[in-house]
């Protein structure tokens, strides 16, 4: 790849070319790689992901598309919502489906058959051809009956995703396959270079064919000699070898190259060491590190740590490396629910279906986010401490009445047992002035009445958009953005948490698209599941960090 480049800048340094890879990492890997250490210029030359190279087509064919045909836009969304799409189609008793059992499903479920519908999808499997194998027996006769509800699934998913024109990224990049010929950015290129085949599903095998026929594509395919790759044999055979075989003019001008046949790879050595959970893996990791840096003289930016994936590691990998004083960047993210501030917005959805649960008001009012209003003024500090023991002492559990004894009394006193339970003197006791109660009842009673006008049902973004304004007068997030607002726009444009809680509220908002009317409790069941699957990336380290990504992560880099 650096050869071909370097040799078509020699050329023509102005020459425009394209650099195509399956990710995000590979990209700016290749950036790095080919202006660092190879002191390539870059000009005119794009370097897309796949996902990138689609939309940059798509926007090209909404610019000018002359007809309605072209002029089809298709919205992009989640996982999260075909998963829904699915409940919903499972509640409309589509035949043949009843093997599937859609509506005893439970709901972890819905994810793993949605996995198995994307990778048919993916695939281009055309669900009447698969029906009619069905019926012609090309299946065994045990599976016969949920393969055919699997296949009227996949139909019934076609047809509501045309009708509502969402997709997946693989269904943009079919969409943008037959405009190809006629993209004026393809036009200008001189060459496309693809970089990193492992991510070539059915969907980009057609949109690579189709490219091959507008203009010379280069791949570049990983094939040795040695038994690790059969399998990338077995793909050039199958996938490769035909599409470039009906372009033979472009074959016998750019070849494919079948680079390290016969030699042999880079001698590696390989050390097994032992460590007792999660913790000890990752501090043998960042001795071994600081071993390499301050013995071996590496530079951090020469290392990099890989694992199968990196889940059971996200509690503690920041916190490791903090305390080896190890700069690092991730493609680990972490989970949203751990942010104590996001936790505190479930629980602030959760007032309205719990009844005002005690520990859940407390989290709210007591909360470091907490949103005072305006005309509270300086007042005194807020003592959490003190609310905590006055509720315990009226015993308030939950509820309207049971709060509103905090507007009723002038001081609470209690007992307060420093000491061991069982011995039998008491403890001091504290007492909690008025100042205190009314503080607490004002803002208890603030929730009480927001609550109240909360909607009881509604559309999912009709109720969406009344917890955003709720939120906002109750609480901030603590990244920047001076609150949830009523602009998921606004939080968008925040890194980390904020962009991904924006991402949380974007996938509910997506799901009025069913047009179905949910209860406020249906709306907090959805909304806790969105934010318990949701993540964020760390801010990376702003100098040379040692690599840790994951292994699909970790593929095309070194």
């Amino acid at each position: 790849l650096v050869d071909d480049l370097r040799t078509l800048k020699t050329q023509d340094p102005q020459a425009a070319a394209a650099l195509v890879v399956p990710s995000a990492p590979l990209r700016r890997y290749l950036k790095r790689l080919l202006v660092l250490e190879h002191r390539l210029a870059l000009l005119n030359l794009h370097i897309l992901s796949f996902h990138q190279l689609a939309l940059q087509l798509d926007r090209e064919r909404l610019t000018g598309a002359g007809n309605m045909q072209d002029g089809q836009r298709l919205e992009l969304v989640s996982d999260f919502f075909f998963e829904h799409l699915l409940r919903h189609l499972g509640q409309r008793n589509l035949p043949q489906t009843g093997a599937l059992r859609l509506r005893e499903l439970p709901p972890g479920a819905w994810a793993a058959l949605w996995a198995s519908l994307r990778d048919l999808k993916d695939g281009l499997v055309d669900p009447a051809v698969a029906l009619r194998a069905v019926e012609e027996g090309q299946f065994g006769v045990e599976d016969r009956e949920k393969l055919k509800g699997l296949f009227t699934l996949l139909a019934a998913l076609y047809e509501v995703r045309t009708a509502l024109q969402v997709g997946s990224p693989d269904d943009l990049a079919a969409l943008v396959t037959e405009f190809v010929p006629r993209s004026g950015f393809l036009g200008g290129l001189q060459r496309l270079y693809y970089y990193g085949s492992y991510g070539l599903t059915q969907t980009q095998l057609t949109l690579l064919e189709v490219l091959s026929a507008r203009l010379e594509v280069t791949l570049y395919f990983p094939l040795g000699s040695s038994s690790a790759y059969g399998f990338a044999q077995r793909f050039l055979e199958r996938h490769l070898h035909p599409v470039m075989a009906r372009f033979a003019d472009l074959r016998s001008a750019a070849p494919v190259r079948e680079v390290g046949q016969g030699t042999a790879g880079p001698e590696v050595s390989v050390v097994t060491m032992n460590a007792a959970g999660a913790d000890d893996e990752l501090t043998l990791v960042c001795k071994q590190i600081l071993t390499l840096v301050e013995t071996n003289g590496y530079r951090f930016d020469e290392i990099g740590v890989v694992g199968r994936t990196l889940a059971p590691y996200q509690g503690s990998l920041q916190r490791i490396f903090d305390e080896h004083r190890i700069p690092f960047a991730s493609s680990a993210t972490v989970p949203i629910l751990q942010e104590p501030a996001v936790k505190t917005l479930l629980h602030l959805a959760q007032l309205k279906i719990n009844g005002f649960y005690r520990p859940s008001v407390l989290d709210v009012v007591s909360s470091p986010w907490y949103r005072a209003p305006a005309d509270e003024g300086p007042g005194p500090e807020p003592r959490p401490d003190l609310w905590r023991i006055a509720v315990l002492a009226l015993g308030i559990t939950r509820g309207e009445d049971e709060w509103g004894l905090l507007g009723q009394l002038d001081r609470i006193k209690s007992w307060c047992d420093l000491r061991d339970e069982q011995q039998e003197d008491a403890g001091p006791v504290l007492s909690v002035e008025q100042v205190q109660l009314r503080l607490l009842w004002s803002r208890v009673k603030r929730l009480l009445d927001d609550v109240a006008v909360l909607p009881r049902q509604g559309s999912y973004a009709e109720l969406t958009d009344a917890f955003v304004v709720f939120a906002e007068r109750h609480l901030s997030i603590p990244d920047g953005s001076g609150g949830l607002g009523g602009s998921v726009e606004a939080l968008a444009e925040e890194p980390g948490l904020g962009r991904a809680l924006a991402t949380v509220f974007a996938q509910l908002r997506d799901l009025d698209r069913l047009g179905a009317t949910v209860r406020w409790e249906e709306w907090v069941q959805t909304f806790a599941e969105a934010l318990e699957r949701a993540t964020y990336v760390p801010a990376p380290a702003e100098f040379r960090a040692v690599e840790v990504l994951d292994a699909m992560a970790a593929r095309g880099l070194g």
